[in-house]
Protein backbone atom coordinates (compact mmCIF):
# COMPACT_ATOMS: atom_id res chain seq x y z
CA UNK A 1 0.00 0.00 0.00
CA UNK A 2 1.04 3.45 -0.53
CA UNK A 3 1.84 6.01 1.93
CA UNK A 4 0.08 9.19 2.01
CA UNK A 5 0.27 12.14 3.92
CA UNK A 6 -2.69 13.68 5.97
CA UNK A 7 -2.94 17.02 7.94
CA UNK A 8 -5.78 17.17 10.60
CA UNK A 9 -7.76 14.21 9.23
CA UNK A 10 -7.93 15.29 5.61
CA UNK A 11 -7.54 12.77 2.87
CA UNK A 12 -4.46 11.73 2.25
CA UNK A 13 -2.93 12.97 -1.16
CA UNK A 14 -0.97 10.17 -3.46
CA UNK A 15 2.80 10.45 -3.78
CA UNK A 16 3.65 11.92 -0.08
CA UNK A 17 6.23 10.09 1.99
CA UNK A 18 4.11 9.62 5.10
CA UNK A 19 1.52 10.65 6.83
CA UNK A 20 1.64 13.12 9.24
CA UNK A 21 -1.05 15.12 11.36
CA UNK A 22 0.08 18.62 13.65
CA UNK A 23 -1.62 19.75 16.76
CA UNK A 24 -4.53 17.88 16.41
CA UNK A 25 -7.01 18.76 19.09
CA UNK A 26 -10.12 16.65 17.64
CA UNK A 27 -11.30 14.82 20.75
CA UNK A 28 -11.90 11.08 19.81
CA UNK A 29 -13.90 7.97 21.42
CA UNK A 30 -11.63 6.74 23.78
CA UNK A 31 -10.96 3.07 24.10
CA UNK A 32 -11.16 1.60 20.87
CA UNK A 33 -7.96 -0.41 20.22
CA UNK A 34 -6.10 -0.27 17.11
CA UNK A 35 -3.04 -1.37 15.30
CA UNK A 36 -0.96 -1.38 12.17
CA UNK A 37 2.39 -2.11 9.86
CA UNK A 38 3.32 1.11 9.79
CA UNK A 39 5.87 2.96 12.57
CA UNK A 40 4.70 5.66 15.10
CA UNK A 41 5.54 8.48 16.15
CA UNK A 42 2.98 10.20 18.72
CA UNK A 43 4.14 13.55 20.18
CA UNK A 44 1.83 15.01 23.19
CA UNK A 45 1.55 19.42 22.77
CA UNK A 46 -1.11 19.51 25.51
CA UNK A 47 -3.89 18.48 27.82
CA UNK A 48 -4.29 15.11 29.83
CA UNK A 49 -4.79 11.77 28.12
CA UNK A 50 -3.72 8.39 29.65
CA UNK A 51 -2.27 6.18 26.87
CA UNK A 52 -2.51 2.28 26.69
CA UNK A 53 0.29 0.01 24.54
CA UNK A 54 -0.76 -3.47 25.05
CA UNK A 55 -1.08 -3.93 28.88
CA UNK A 56 1.30 -0.44 30.02
CA UNK A 57 -1.10 2.71 30.89
CA UNK A 58 1.34 5.67 30.17
CA UNK A 59 -0.15 9.29 32.01
CA UNK A 60 1.21 11.77 29.21
CA UNK A 61 2.17 14.78 29.84
CA UNK A 62 2.86 17.80 27.63
CA UNK A 63 6.57 16.64 26.02
CA UNK A 64 5.86 13.28 26.17
CA UNK A 65 6.78 11.52 22.92
CA UNK A 66 5.70 7.77 21.99
CA UNK A 67 7.90 5.41 19.67
CA UNK A 68 5.69 2.65 18.41
CA UNK A 69 6.19 -0.36 16.28
CA UNK A 70 2.20 -0.57 15.45
CA UNK A 71 1.49 -3.69 16.06
CA UNK A 72 0.88 -3.69 19.65
CA UNK A 73 -2.94 -2.47 20.25
CA UNK A 74 -3.13 1.15 21.20
CA UNK A 75 -5.06 3.58 22.01
CA UNK A 76 -5.75 6.93 23.91
CA UNK A 77 -8.17 7.15 26.83
CA UNK A 78 -9.39 10.59 27.75
CA UNK A 79 -11.90 11.64 30.46
CA UNK A 80 -14.97 13.83 29.98
CA UNK A 81 -13.71 17.38 28.85
CA UNK A 82 -10.10 16.61 28.70
CA UNK A 83 -7.70 18.73 26.34
CA UNK A 84 -6.30 16.21 23.86
CA UNK A 85 -3.40 18.03 20.96
CA UNK A 86 -1.12 15.56 19.68
CA UNK A 87 0.81 15.75 16.32
CA UNK A 88 1.33 12.00 14.83
CA UNK A 89 3.69 10.74 11.94
CA UNK A 90 3.06 7.04 10.59
CA UNK A 91 5.76 5.95 7.98
CA UNK A 92 6.82 2.86 6.65
CA UNK A 93 10.17 1.62 7.65
CA UNK A 94 12.04 0.94 4.98
CA UNK A 95 10.98 3.97 3.32
CA UNK A 96 14.23 6.18 4.57
CA UNK A 97 16.19 4.08 1.93
CA UNK A 98 15.34 6.73 -0.28
CA UNK A 99 17.22 9.40 1.41
CA UNK A 100 19.79 7.77 3.44
CA UNK A 101 22.36 5.39 3.40
CA UNK A 102 21.70 1.69 4.81
CA UNK A 103 23.60 2.55 7.74
CA UNK A 104 21.91 5.63 8.77
CA UNK A 105 18.87 4.41 7.83
CA UNK A 106 19.56 1.32 10.13
CA UNK A 107 20.57 4.03 12.95
CA UNK A 108 17.27 6.17 12.86
CA UNK A 109 15.09 3.13 12.62
CA UNK A 110 16.52 1.27 15.90
CA UNK A 111 14.76 2.68 18.60
CA UNK A 112 12.00 1.35 16.94
CA UNK A 113 13.17 -2.18 16.17
CA UNK A 114 14.60 -2.46 19.36
CA UNK A 115 12.76 -0.39 22.23
CA UNK A 116 9.43 -1.45 20.29
CA UNK A 117 7.65 0.95 22.15
CA UNK A 118 9.26 3.31 24.34
CA UNK A 119 8.52 6.78 25.71
CA UNK A 120 10.25 9.80 25.83
CA UNK A 121 10.25 12.83 28.04
CA UNK A 122 11.29 15.61 26.35
CA UNK A 123 12.03 18.91 28.39
CA UNK A 124 14.28 22.31 27.76
CA UNK A 125 16.17 22.14 24.58
CA UNK A 126 15.50 18.81 23.32
CA UNK A 127 11.64 19.64 23.46
CA UNK A 128 12.37 23.10 21.66
CA UNK A 129 14.18 21.47 18.93
CA UNK A 130 11.96 18.55 18.29
CA UNK A 131 8.95 20.62 17.91
CA UNK A 132 10.86 23.36 15.85
CA UNK A 133 11.21 20.11 13.53
CA UNK A 134 7.49 19.17 13.82
CA UNK A 135 6.89 22.96 12.64
CA UNK A 136 8.82 22.67 9.99
CA UNK A 137 7.39 19.27 8.83
CA UNK A 138 4.04 21.33 8.85
CA UNK A 139 5.40 24.27 6.67
CA UNK A 140 6.61 22.14 4.23
CA UNK A 141 3.24 19.72 4.43
CA UNK A 142 1.57 21.65 1.34
CA UNK A 143 4.39 22.08 -0.56
CA UNK A 144 4.67 21.33 -4.30
CA UNK A 145 6.87 20.44 -6.96
CA UNK A 146 9.46 18.00 -7.90
CA UNK A 147 11.15 17.81 -5.29
CA UNK A 148 8.62 18.18 -2.90
CA UNK A 149 8.02 14.40 -1.68
CA UNK A 150 11.98 14.07 -1.03
CA UNK A 151 12.24 17.40 0.44
CA UNK A 152 9.42 15.81 3.03
CA UNK A 153 11.31 12.92 3.08
CA UNK A 154 14.45 13.97 4.32
CA UNK A 155 12.80 16.13 7.01
CA UNK A 156 11.21 13.00 8.29
CA UNK A 157 14.47 11.56 7.92
CA UNK A 158 16.50 14.41 10.05
CA UNK A 159 13.73 14.26 12.64
CA UNK A 160 14.47 10.75 12.83
CA UNK A 161 17.73 10.88 13.02
CA UNK A 162 17.65 13.25 15.98
CA UNK A 163 15.03 11.03 18.19
CA UNK A 164 17.87 8.15 17.57
CA UNK A 165 20.41 10.22 18.76
CA UNK A 166 18.81 10.77 22.25
CA UNK A 167 17.82 7.30 22.21
CA UNK A 168 21.30 6.04 21.91
CA UNK A 169 22.19 5.14 25.62
CA UNK A 170 18.71 3.44 25.94
CA UNK A 171 19.53 1.68 22.54
CA UNK A 172 22.86 0.44 23.47
CA UNK A 173 22.09 -0.93 27.00
CA UNK A 174 18.78 -2.61 25.23
CA UNK A 175 21.25 -4.13 22.91
CA UNK A 176 23.68 -5.23 25.33
CA UNK A 177 21.01 -7.69 27.05
CA UNK A 178 22.06 -11.36 26.60
CA UNK A 179 20.94 -14.22 24.30
CA UNK A 180 18.45 -15.74 26.69
CA UNK A 181 16.85 -11.89 27.12
CA UNK A 182 16.72 -11.48 23.65
CA UNK A 183 14.78 -15.13 23.86
CA UNK A 184 12.74 -14.19 26.25
CA UNK A 185 11.28 -10.94 24.52
CA UNK A 186 10.50 -12.80 21.45
CA UNK A 187 8.46 -14.78 23.39
CA UNK A 188 6.98 -11.73 24.94
CA UNK A 189 6.14 -10.19 21.29
CA UNK A 190 4.65 -13.16 20.26
CA UNK A 191 2.38 -13.71 23.41
CA UNK A 192 1.34 -10.22 22.89
CA UNK A 193 0.79 -10.34 19.57
CA UNK A 194 -1.51 -13.72 20.38
CA UNK A 195 -2.61 -13.67 24.57
CA UNK A 196 -6.31 -13.88 22.53
CA UNK A 197 -5.98 -16.89 20.78
CA UNK A 198 -5.68 -20.53 22.76
CA UNK A 199 -1.80 -20.64 23.31
CA UNK A 200 0.29 -24.14 24.38
CA UNK A 201 3.48 -23.58 25.39
CA UNK A 202 4.13 -26.31 22.07
CA UNK A 203 3.16 -23.65 20.19
CA UNK A 204 4.56 -21.01 21.53
CA UNK A 205 7.97 -23.06 21.50
CA UNK A 206 7.76 -23.78 17.45
CA UNK A 207 6.74 -19.76 17.08
CA UNK A 208 9.98 -18.78 18.36
CA UNK A 209 12.20 -21.91 17.39
CA UNK A 210 13.19 -22.66 20.64
CA UNK A 211 12.61 -26.22 22.40
CA UNK A 212 9.90 -26.20 25.08
CA UNK A 213 12.60 -27.40 28.00
CA UNK A 214 14.81 -24.74 27.43
CA UNK A 215 12.05 -21.87 26.52
CA UNK A 216 10.47 -23.07 29.77
CA UNK A 217 14.08 -23.27 31.80
CA UNK A 218 15.21 -19.64 30.35
CA UNK A 219 11.89 -17.56 30.51
CA UNK A 220 11.39 -19.04 33.58
CA UNK A 221 15.14 -17.68 34.82
CA UNK A 222 14.94 -14.29 33.45
CA UNK A 223 11.21 -13.52 34.48
CA UNK A 224 10.71 -15.22 37.61
CA UNK A 225 7.71 -16.80 36.34
CA UNK A 226 6.74 -19.31 33.97
CA UNK A 227 5.69 -19.03 30.50
CA UNK A 228 1.91 -19.83 30.94
CA UNK A 229 1.86 -17.88 33.74
CA UNK A 230 2.72 -14.84 31.91
CA UNK A 231 -0.28 -15.48 29.37
CA UNK A 232 -2.74 -15.79 31.83
CA UNK A 233 -1.75 -12.51 33.33
CA UNK A 234 -1.50 -10.66 29.94
CA UNK A 235 -5.39 -11.98 29.65
CA UNK A 236 -5.96 -10.51 33.19
CA UNK A 237 -4.44 -7.35 32.26
CA UNK A 238 -6.25 -7.13 29.24
CA UNK A 239 -9.59 -7.96 30.74
CA UNK A 240 -9.12 -5.31 33.71
CA UNK A 241 -8.24 -2.85 31.03
CA UNK A 242 -11.48 -3.56 29.28
CA UNK A 243 -13.71 -3.52 32.50
CA UNK A 244 -11.72 -0.10 33.39
CA UNK A 245 -13.00 1.43 29.66
CA UNK A 246 -16.03 -0.47 29.21
CA UNK A 247 -18.27 -0.44 32.38
CA UNK A 248 -21.08 -1.62 30.77
CA UNK A 249 -19.19 -4.85 29.41
CA UNK A 250 -20.26 -7.81 30.69
CA UNK A 251 -17.62 -9.90 32.65
CA UNK A 252 -18.47 -12.74 29.93
CA UNK A 253 -17.63 -10.15 27.17
CA UNK A 254 -14.41 -8.94 28.93
CA UNK A 255 -13.08 -12.73 29.71
CA UNK A 256 -14.00 -13.89 26.43
CA UNK A 257 -12.22 -10.93 24.82
CA UNK A 258 -9.15 -11.27 26.54
CA UNK A 259 -8.75 -15.14 25.67
CA UNK A 260 -10.44 -16.97 28.04
CA UNK A 261 -13.30 -19.63 26.82
CA UNK A 262 -14.58 -20.66 30.21
CA UNK A 263 -16.06 -17.37 32.69
CA UNK A 264 -15.54 -19.83 35.87
CA UNK A 265 -12.06 -19.94 34.84
CA UNK A 266 -11.64 -16.23 34.05
CA UNK A 267 -13.47 -15.57 37.45
CA UNK A 268 -10.99 -18.12 39.77
CA UNK A 269 -8.25 -16.81 37.72
CA UNK A 270 -9.04 -12.79 37.61
CA UNK A 271 -9.68 -12.96 41.79
CA UNK A 272 -6.14 -15.31 42.29
CA UNK A 273 -4.23 -12.43 40.69
CA UNK A 274 -6.32 -8.78 41.11
CA UNK A 275 -7.51 -9.99 44.82
CA UNK A 276 -10.97 -9.27 43.80
CA UNK A 277 -13.59 -11.17 41.39
CA UNK A 278 -14.28 -9.35 38.04
CA UNK A 279 -17.83 -8.07 39.20
CA UNK A 280 -16.05 -6.88 41.88
CA UNK A 281 -13.21 -4.47 40.16
CA UNK A 282 -16.05 -3.51 38.01
CA UNK A 283 -18.08 -1.89 40.45
CA UNK A 284 -14.67 -0.69 42.31
CA UNK A 285 -14.01 1.26 38.76
CA UNK A 286 -17.71 2.74 38.29
CA UNK A 287 -17.87 3.50 41.73
CA UNK A 288 -14.81 5.86 40.97
CA UNK A 289 -16.35 7.51 37.97
CA UNK A 290 -19.62 8.49 40.02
Amino acid sequence: MKAGFQIHGEPARQGQPYEFTYMNDRRIPSGIFHSHTKYEMFYFHAGACTYLIGDRFYALKPGDLLLMNGLTLHCPHLEQGDQYVRSIIHFEPDILDQWLSKELSSAALRPFQQLSNYRLRLAGAEREEFEVLLREMQRLSCLEGAWAADRKGLRLAELLLFVAELCTETVVEQASHSEKERHVQHVITFVEQHYDEPLTLDEIARAVHLSKPYLSAIFKEVTGTTVLKYVYSRRINQAKILLWLHPDMTVTEAGRAAGFNHLAHFSRMFKEMVGASPEEYRSSRISTLT
